[in-house]
């Protein structure tokens, strides 16, 4: 991983830093699609109404406003953190009826991305 290699040699390689931003924006943003998908369906729990579609759609948002954060790469992983942690959440308490694999998979992959 970039941080590791990072601490290994103790050189900063910004193009680096850079693209494992991307990267978990990108995983931020698959996780607003996922939300969305899960609430297309007629016979799914979480209806497509406002709330849910519109939600669906912030994930996405907060990657995209973390990439313009490019020269500040610390205020840009805290906007992937936020809206990791968001989308945690939202989709433990406000989705109860994902499937039990999937809330444990999206909660340790959300804390080994906050870590």
């Amino acid at each position: 991983s970039v941080p590791l290699i990072m601490g290994i040699t103790e050189v900063y390689y910004p193009e680096l830093a850079f693209a494992q931003l991307a990267y978990g924006a990108s995983i931020l943003s698959f996780l607003g699609g996922a939300r969305w998908g899960f609430a297309i369906p007629e016979s799914s729990p979480a209806k497509p109404d406002w709330l849910n579609l519109a939600n669906s759609t912030v994930p996405a948002l907060m990657a995209w406003i973390a990439l313009l954060f490019r020269d500040n790469l610390i205020e840009a992983n805290i906007m992937l953190i936020m809206g990791f942690g968001m989308a945690l959440h939202y989709d433990l308490s406000l989705l109860p009826t994902y499937p039990s694999w999937f809330k444990a998979l999206r909660t340790i992959l959300t804390l080994d991305r906050k870590s």
